[in-house]
This record gives structure tokens, sequence and C-alpha cells, in this order.
């Protein structure tokens, strides 16, 4: 455990930045603790500017300082401090404050202690650390950032703020690291130098690239990422486009992909059976795959197979090695041997698999160490066309008894069904379906795990959490987020949920929110809605998914407008929609 997994036990933005150097850890230690940080001429302006823009010069409070003995915060100068310490190996510094504003108004506490309990609304905490360690006969240096706020508007606040900090933030942190490696010299370890297991497996090698990272994660909590990769499984979290055929790569672990054994092929393409062998597999240490390709006979062949005239053979290792007991340097190494025809390939493809592959490792890094953000630009690209479907409906209410019944015929978009005595009048709502080309057992699970707290809506996720509802669409069928009767179904963390009043596990289940009866018997404002999901079998392996929607409100007119078919129904009936559709995809992807 470190500092700041106690200061900031779950930071909301987590970066860390790594080098090795070739002197000795208490030597590197001594230099950062006590001396003055190097500074380039960059630096030096970008802190400028932001003094110039928070007006620092004109005011009372110091230049910012450079070295660690000279941070320090009190009620009269509040700012950066450092909060705790283990001599020799780690030192925090941490800071609260509203730091988007251009004049920052820092707030003082005493102590670490005082600093995690912190909770006032409207502010953003930020706590960085600086780790050193033996590394062999020299030493590694890790600088984290993390940063937490105690509400969701100072988060918004937070994150428009680093969108134009953050590039010269890392550009800082990065400078500091470099000017170490020059102080002190890299590490004398040459990962392209050193064997790796798999290296005997293509032991006449005409070629061979080695990429490298570390990751603040143990091996067991990254080798579930590295079974479960290629096409049709979880991709390979490179460029996903270029290798994966545009299939956004697996953003959470798949338990059915766990298993991986020597002889097993991983899909290579979206299209076809080649892909890459499975030659070593030894958890969590060790992942060797491989390849034989004839190009003349355009197939792959087993690797262990006689070369035809013209071939190419590859391996790919990915070697996990613990640094200590938080973080593991992952190898990826390539090697190759190409009969004298296909060696051209080999000089075109270096460059394209040197951005591939360590694009992969950051990203690799980012799901191990738990900071893939929750929407990326795929998301962001769908809610946008959400949102014009939205517009769209909220133009055209003369077709919205059309989209009530969508996915439907309208024969069985008005039977009766489930819950409907819940809200036996209901002011408006929906009835939509969608076809399914799997048995209802199937569906089920899916169906069952939706929720803000559970496995989301499977609908326009940037756009819902836009709203704050902090959700991130379930890849996989999680069991112990099946929802029970007596459940609350969550919709938005800071609203009442709805509550599971009737269920038949594997067909059906009814959520429900009703009135208060003291507001109706006195004429106040009320709202009472039912949410239905029901499963019905159709030919065998088919079944269709129906979900109803019912709302009725009391009669005065702010209730009326704010819960009514004009504000809300544009919106939900597309979230809706998109629900069915993604549930659909998970079951049966094209």
């Amino acid at each position: 455990m470190t500092i700041l997994d106690a200061l900031i036990p779950r930071p909301r933005l987590v970066e860390i930045t790594r080098a090795d150097l070739s002197a000795p850890a208490d030597v590197v230690w001594a230099r950062l603790r006590h001396g003055d940080f190097p500074q380039s001429g960059a630096i030096r302006a970008l802190f400028a500017l932001r003094a110039a823009v928070g007006g620092w010069q004109r005011s009372a409070r110091p230049a910012p300082a450079f070295r660690l003995d000279t941070m320090a915060s009190s009620t009269d100068q509040p700012g950066f401090q450092v909060l705790a310490e283990v001599p020799g190996a780690e030192v925090a510094v941490g800071a609260i404050g509203k730091v988007w504003r251009p004049t920052i108004p820092f707030v003082h506490v005493d102590d670490a202690a005082a600093f995690k309990a912190f909770a006032t609304p409207a502010f953003a905490k930020v706590a960085w650390a600086i780790r050193v360690s033996p590394r062999g006969t020299g030493s590694h240096v890790e600088v984290e950032v993390r940063v937490d706020a105690t509400d969701e508007r100072a988060w918004r606040r937070f994150r428009l703020y680093f969108v134009v900090v953050g590039p010269a933030s890392r550009y800082i942190r990065r400078t500091l690291l470099r000017s170490l490696v020059l102080e002190f010299g890299p590490s004398l370890e040459r990962a392209n130098g050193r064997a790796l297991p798999g290296d005997d497996l293509l032991a006449d090698a005409d070629a061979q690239m080695t990429h490298r990272i570390d990751i603040a994660a143990a091996p067991d909590a990254i080798w579930p990422w590295l079974v479960q990769m290629g096409c049709h499984r979880g991709g390979f979290y490179s460029i996903d486009a270029l290798d994966n055929g545009g299939v956004r790569s697996a953003r959470e672990i798949h338990p059915d992909l766990q298993q991986l054994t020597p002889g097993a092929v991983l899909p290579a393409t979206p299209r076809g059976p080649d892909g890459f062998e499975v030659l070593r597999a030894e958890p969590p240490r060790t992942l060797v795959l491989g390849g034989l390709q004839d190009p003349e006979g355009k197939r792959s062949l087993p690797f262990g197979s006689a070369r035809p005239p013209r071939f190419w053979q590859v391996t790919w290792a990915f070697v996990l090695e613990p640094l200590d007991a938080r973080s593991t340097r992952l190898y990826a190494r390539v090697r190759g041997a190409f009969s004298l025809g296909e060696r051209v390939r080999a000089v075109w493809i270096r460059p394209v698999h040197h951005v591939m592959q360590m694009a992969q490792l950051r990203n690799l890094a980012r799901r191990a160490e738990g900071r893939m953000p929750r929407d990326d630009w795929r998301d962001i690209r769908e809610g946008w066309g959400g949102a014009l479907r939205m517009a769209a409906n909220a133009l055209t209410p003369w077709r919205r008894g059309r989209r009530s019944r969508w996915g439907l015929p309208t024969a069985v978009a008005l039977r009766t069904l489930p819950g409907d005595e819940l809200v036996a009048n209901p002011r408006w709502g929906w009835t939509h379906g969608v076809e399914i080309d799997a048995p209802a057992a199937a569906v089920w699970p899916w169906v069952a795990q939706i929720g803000a707290d559970r496995g989301g809506f499977y609908s326009h996720q940037w756009l819902e959490n836009l709203a704050g509802c902090q959700v991130r669409n379930a890849e996989t069928v999680h069991p112990e987020w099946e929802l029970k009767a007596g459940d609350a179904l969550r919709l938005h963390p800071n609203a009442p949920p709805l509550r599971i009043v009737a269920l038949e596990r594997g067909r059906y289940f009814v959520a429900h929110a009703g009135p208060d009866p003291a507001a109706i018997a006195g004429h106040d404002a009320w709202v009472a809605a039912s949410w239905l999901f029901l499963l019905e079998p159709l030919e065998p392996g088919r079944c269709r998914l129906i979900s109803r929607y019912r709302v009725a409100t009391s009669a005065d007119l702010p209730t009326r407008v704010s819960f009514g078919p004009s504000l809300l129904e544009p919106i939900s009936s597309e979230m809706d929609r998109r629900l069915l559709l993604g549930v659909k995809a998970r079951v049966s992807p094209a």
C-alpha cells in the first residue's frame, strides 16, 4: 500500500510516469527529496504563465517552490505541502483548492488525516508522490498524480480545467524524469538484448523488437487481460480500426475467455480462421504466441510444420516480471524469421508494429491499473447520434403514437401485461420490443442486471453520464448483479429508485415507484411509474424482449409539465430503444 492509497483511496484521475536510472536508489532519493527540481526553460515559462493568470506576482504569496523541503502550507498561505513520507522510498505532496480558478482559493489542512477526511463540497483534492526503489544495481523512479473531488460539480469543473492543464502537467513530469536520466544515466538494462522466455522457439530469428512498460498492478491482475486477446474475443487493446475490425477492445475481464491452452488459435483478423497459435501459456508470467505463414498458398500452417519455400514465421511473447508487491514490468517481444523474398516485409512492418505495440501496452496498463475512462470517442459519437434522434422526436410529437410501440405489431403492443394494474390509468408511456436470435434463458441474465449501480442500461452511456448517472455498460454477465424481488432499480445515484415488486425469474420483472397516499389524499403533487421487462419465447432459439413503461401524475400543471410526455418522451423513448438494441447486440452479436 502506498501513501497515496491512504490519502486518496478512490481517485477519479490517476497518472503515473516512470524512469529507470543507473544510480543507486539512495543517491536518487537524496537528490529528489532535498535538492532543487531540474527546470527547463519551457517549464519555467509554464509556471510563469500560470502565475501571471493567477496574479501570484501581485500577491504576497511567494513564487512556486521547486524543492520539497520548502513546500509548506499554513492558514495564512495555504497550498501544497508535504503530507507524508516513507524515508528513502516515498514522499507525498498534496493540496485542496478550486484549482480551476485563475487565482486558486486553497484550503489549509493540518496533516494527512485531515486531507483524507476533507469533504467540503466544491473542492478538488490533488496529491502527487515521488517513489524511489532499487532496481538491480540502479533505481526506479515513479511520479504518481491522483485527483478526487468532493462533489460531482467540482469534478466536472476539474475535468474541463485538466483538458487545458493536463498536457502541461504531463510535460513537466516527463521533463523531470528525462533530466534525471541525463544526470544519472539510464538503466544499464537493454531490453532488446536480454534473453526472454520464448526466444528458444524461434532460434534462427532474422529480426527482433522488444517493448516494455511498467504497470502499477501485480501479474495476477494483468494476466486475465492478456489471455482474452484476439479478434471475436477481447481484441488486442491497440488501434482497433487496424487490428480488430473497428470493434472496441474489451474494457472488462471476460470469465468465459480465461481458459487458454497451447495449440489454441487466437483469431488475428475479423475475417477468416487464421490467427496466432498459443505456443506457451504459463500463468501469470509468460504467454507466447506464434504463427507460420505460407504467402504463396495464402494459408497459415501449424507453427511446428516444415517451412514452405516462401514463408515468414514469428513469435510474440508477453513476459511479466514483478518489480515489487504492487507493480510489474511487462515485456512484449516479437521475433521473425523470413525467407529471402519475404524480408522486405520486415522493413515496412517494423514502424507499424512499433506504433501498434506501444498503443497496446499503454492500453493494457490503463485497464490493469483501473484508469480506463467511462466514456471513449465511440460512446461520444453514439451519444451525439442519440441526441439527434431525441431532437427529431421532440420536433415530431405527432409520431409519438408510432414511437410508443416501436418494434412491435399493434396487437402485441396493446395487450395487457404484468404490472399494468400498478399504473392502471397512465397518462403516457410506451411498449417497445425487439426480437433476438437467442433463447430467453440466454437473454435473461443481461436484462436482470440493468441499473445505474449494476450493469448500466446498454444505451447511450455518454449522455447518461453527462446527466450524472455514473454508469459503464457491462460487456459480460455478472451473476452477483442479478435483480431479485424487493431490490432497488436505480436510474440515477441521486434519484429515488424503483422497487422490484414482481418477478418471475427467466421471464419478467416489474419495477414500480408509487405515489405517496398522503399526497393523493391531500391533493398534492405526485408521480407514479412502472417499468416492465418481459421475455417471450418465439420459435426455438428465438425470443422477444418487451419493455413497457407507464406514467401517471397529479393534475397540477408543474407536475404534468415536468413528468409529462412533451419533455420526457423524446428522450426516454430513444434511450429505451437503444437499451433493447444493446441487449440484442450483447446476446447475439453480428
